[in-house]
C-alpha cells in the first residue's frame, strides 16, 4: 500500500496527474501546496524566533497547563512503539513535544521539535498543518505527504477548540509510516475532545473563581468532615490572614458556639447568624453569618459559609436608614460677619477629629452646623446619625447608645442589637440636647469618649470605634456642672471646641435674607410668584424672634398660604412667640403644618368668595380639578360654607 501511495504521488509531482485513488481532502491540501510554492522535495521544518515561541507559549499557557497529563497518558499507551506525541497552537507551532527515544535523530533532521513551525504552508500537507487548515481531524501516511522527507512518517492529529469553537491548538501523534494502525487517529480525536472538556471545566473553574472573588462578602466552602475547602479574596481581607495558615484551622473552633455539624450538616438546614463574634489568632472580628448546605444525590457533601464584616452591615444600615447629612456650608444663609467667622472657624475644625460642642437657642440651626462640619471633614462619606437625647426614654438611654447583647434582658432582639455609637462608625455622631442625658449614663459616654470603644449591655469585652462626637445644647451646661446634673469631666471633653450661634435677634440683616431664601423655596415647590411687601419685611425686622430661625421659617410659610394674592401683606404677631414672651408666658411655637396651612388657605378663599370654587381656586392660582380634590381631601363641608356666606 506504501509503494502505491508512493507511486501515485511521483506521477503527480511529475506528470501531474491524479489518481482517483488519492482522497480528496489529500488532493485538496496539495493543490493548496502548490498554490502556496511549497516545495515537494523538502519539508524540514523552520524554527519561529524564541520571542515568539515565548509569546505562544504564554498565550496557550492554559491549553499545555491541560493537555500535558494527556499527552504523558497517551504516551505511556504508545511508548513501546515508534510514536512521538505533539501539541501545537492554532499556528501550527510545536509548544509541546514528547520524543520517543527511537526517534530523536529523525525529529532533529527534520526541525520536528519546539519552536518548530508545521503548517502547509511551511512544510506541506501534514496531519497537523491540513487538520489545521480544514479544521478536522487528518492522518496522513507515507507518500500523501506534499513533501517527499515526509514520506517515512505517519501523522494523526485532531483539532482543539475552545468554548467559542475557534481553533486554539492541535493534538498529534507521529510515528514511522510501517508502525501506521487506525486506532492511533482514534486516539488522536478522543485526546483532543477531552483536552477540550477539561478547558471548559476550568474555564467553568476561572469563570467561578472569579465570581466568588468578587463578591464583596467572604465565602467559605467546607467539607462534610468541618475540613476549609474553599475560600475567597474576601474571607482573607476579613480574618487578615494568608491563604495556607486559613487552611489548617479549625472550623469548630472559630465558630464555637454554632452547631453547624448538627443543623446544616446532618439535618441539612440553612441558619443564619445575624450578629455573632469570631475570635482568630486572639483578634475578634463581628460577622453576620449564613451556612447553606451543599446536597448531592440527597446527601449533604459540605457546606457555604458567607459572612459580612459587622461594620459593614452597620455602614449599609445606616445608608438605607438615611442616616446621612443633608446640609453643607453653603446651606447657612447669612450676611452677618459674626456668622461668617463661625463658619470659616468651623470649617477648620471639621478636617480634624476633635469633639465639638455646639451651643445656641433653639432654632437657631445646631444641627445644620453639625451636617455641615461631617460634610467637610474627611467622614463625609460614613454615616451621620443625629440623637436628641431629650427624645429617648431615661431607661432606654443606654442601650440606645451603646447598645445590648442577646438575651441581656427580657425583649431583647435575638443575637444583640447594635447601639446609634456602633451604627456611627467611620463616620459622626451628633448629640443634641446633650444637657438631657440621664447623669448615671454620662460615666459610660465619658468612657466611651476617652477609650473609642464601646461594650454592649450584657457583653463582656469592648467594641472599637472610629467616631467623631459633635454635641449640642440650648442650655448653659456651666451652670448645670454648677448644679451636679452635668459632670464636668465629660463636659471639658465635649467642649473641646465651641461654637456658639448668636440668636437671630441678634444678627438683624439675616432676618430679610432668610425670610427671602424660604420664599424663593415655596415658590419653587408650588410653582408661583408671590413677593414679600415693604411692610411685611418691615414688620419681620421688628419681631423679637425668640424662635429664631425655626420661627422665621413658620411665619414666612404662614403668611406665604394665607396671603390671596400676588404680593405677602402685613401678618398680625398672634402667629409670633413674641406675645407670649411679653405677658411671660412659655413659649409656645404654633402647631402648623403644610396641610393644616392648605386647608384653612381653601377654607378662607372658599369663604371669601361666597362658596364660589372656581373664584376660590382663581385666587389660590390652582386649577379647579385640584381645589375639588383637596375639598375633598380634607372634608371640607361647601354647603356649610355657602350658607353662612
Amino acid at each position: 500500500m506504501l509503494e502505491i501511495y508512493k507511486k501515485r504521488w511521483k506521477l503527480y509531482m511529475e506528470k501531474g496527474e491524479l489518481s482517483e485513488e488519492i482522497r480528496p481532502e489529500i488532493v485538496e491540501s496539495w493543490h493548496r501546496c502548490e498554490a502556496m510554492g511549497v516545495d515537494h522535495l523538502g519539508g524540514r521544518g523552520s524554527l519561529v524566533s524564541k520571542e515568539e515561541l515565548l509569546r505562544s507559549i504564554s498565550k496557550r499557557k492554559e491549553l499545555i497547563k491541560v493537555a500535558r497529563p494527556i499527552m504523558e497518558n497517551v504516551f505511556e499507551m504508545v511508548k513501546n512503539t515508534s510514536y512521538s506525541v505533539i501539541l501545537t497552537d492554532e499556528k501550527g507551532v510545536i509548544i509541546d513535544i514528547i520524543i520517543n527515544k527511537d526517534l530523536e535523530e529523525n525529529h532533529v533532521r527534520l526541525n520536528f521539535m519546539k519552536g518548530s513551525k508545521w503548517d502547509e504552508g511551511s512544510v506541506g500537507t501534514n496531519a497537523i498543518g491540513t487538520c489545521l487548515a480544514i479544521d478536522k481531524p487528518m492522518q496522513v501516511n507515507g507518500a500523501e505527504h506534499f513533501c517527499e522527507y515526509h514520506h517515512k512518517w505517519t501523522c494523526s492529529a485532531a483539532p482543539i477548540h475552545n468554548n467559542r469553537g475557534e481553533i486554539i491548538g492541535c493534538f498529534d501523534l507521529s510515528g514511522r509510516v510501517e508502525d501506521v494502525q487506525t486506532h492511533t487517529y482514534g486516539i488522536a480525536v478522543s485526546s483532543a475532545n477531552c483536552i477540550e472538556k477539561q478547558l471548559m471545566v476550568l474555564e467553568s473553574f476561572e469563570f467561578l473563581n472569579t465570581t466568588i472573588n468578587a463578591i464583596n462578602e467572604g465565602i467559605m466552602a467546607i467539607d462534610h468532615d468541618l475540613k476549609i475547602i474553599k475560600v475567597n479574596k474576601k474571607l482573607l481581607d476579613i480574618f487578615n490572614m494568608e491563604e495556607e495558615n486559613i487552611y489548617r484551622m479549625d472550623v469548630n473552633k472559630i465558630f464555637e458556639g454554632i452547631d453547624i455539624e448538627n443543623i446544616v450538616l446532618n439535618n441539612k438546614q440553612k441558619m443564619s447568624v445575624s450578629d455573632t463574634t469570631i475570635s482568630i489568632d486572639n483578634k475578634r472580628i463581628e460577622i453576620s453569618l449564613d451556612i447553606s448546605p451543599i446536597i448531592v444525590n440527597d446527601q449533604v457533601s459540605g457546606a457555604v459559609m458567607v459572612m459580612k464584616e459587622g461594620k459593614h452591615i452597620r455602614q449599609q444600615v445606616s445608608k438605607l436608614a438615611g442616616f446621612k447629612a443633608n446640609y453643607t456650608f453653603d446651606s447657612i444663609i447669612t450676611v452677618d460677619e459674626r456668622m461668617k467667622d463661625l463658619i470659616n472657624t468651623a470649617m477648620k475644625i471639621a478636617k480634624t477629629n476633635c469633639t465639638v460642642l455646639i451651643e445656641g437657642e433653639s432654632g437657631t440651626g445646631k444641627e445644620l452646623y453639625a451636617q455641615a462640619i461631617h460634610n467637610e471633614s474627611l467622614r463625609k462619606k460614613g454615616p451621620f446619625i443625629a440623637i436628641n437625647c431629650s427624645a429617648i426614654p431615661k431607661e432606654l438611654f443606654e442601650s440606645e447608645l451603646f447598645g445590648y447583647e442577646s438575651g441581656s434582658f427580657t425583649g431583647a432582639v435575638k443575637g444583640g442589637r447594635p447601639g446609634k455609637f456602633e451604627l456611627a462608625n467611620g463616620g459622626t455622631i451628633f448629640l443634641d440636647e446633650i444637657g438631657e442625658i440621664p447623669l448615671e449614663v454620662q460615666p459610660k459616654l465619658l468612657r466611651v469618649l476617652d477609650n473609642n470603644k464601646v461594650v454592649r449591655i450584657g457583653g463582656t469585652y469592648e467594641r472599637d470605634l472610629d467616631v467623631r462626637i459633635i454635641s449640642a445644647t440650648n442650655r448653659n451646661l456651666l451652670e448645670e456642672v454648677s448644679k451636679g446634673s452635668f459632670r464636668q469631666d465629660l463636659y471639658f471633653r465635649l467642649n473641646v471646641i465651641n461654637l456658639k450661634i448668636p440668636p437671630l435677634r441678634k444678627r438683624r440683616k439675616d432676618i430679610i435674607q432668610l425670610a427671602r431664601y424660604f420664599l424663593n423655596n415655596l415658590n419653587e415647590e408650588t410653582n408661583m410668584r408671590k413677593g414679600f411687601t415693604p411692610e411685611f419685611e418691615e414688620y419681620l425686622i421688628s419681631l423679637k424672634w425668640y424662635g429664631n430661625v425655626r420661627e422665621l421659617k413658620n411665619i414666612v410659610q404662614r403668611a406665604y398660604y394665607m396671603a390671596d394674592k400676588e404680593y405677602i401683606h402685613y401678618l398680625p404677631p398672634i402667629v409670633s412667640m413674641e406675645k407670649n414672651k411679653d405677658n411671660g408666658e412659655s413659649a409656645n411655637i404654633e402647631n402648623l403644618n403644610f396641610k393644616n396651612i392648605e386647608r384653612e388657605s381653601i377654607v378662607r378663599a372658599l369663604t371669601l368668595n361666597g362658596g364660589n370654587v372656581s373664584k376660590a381656586a382663581e385666587d389660590l392660582n390652582i386649577s379647579k380639578a385640584t381645589i375639588y380634590r383637596k375639598i375633598k381631601t380634607y372634608s371640607i363641608d361647601l354647603t356649610k360654607i355657602r350658607r353662612l356666606a
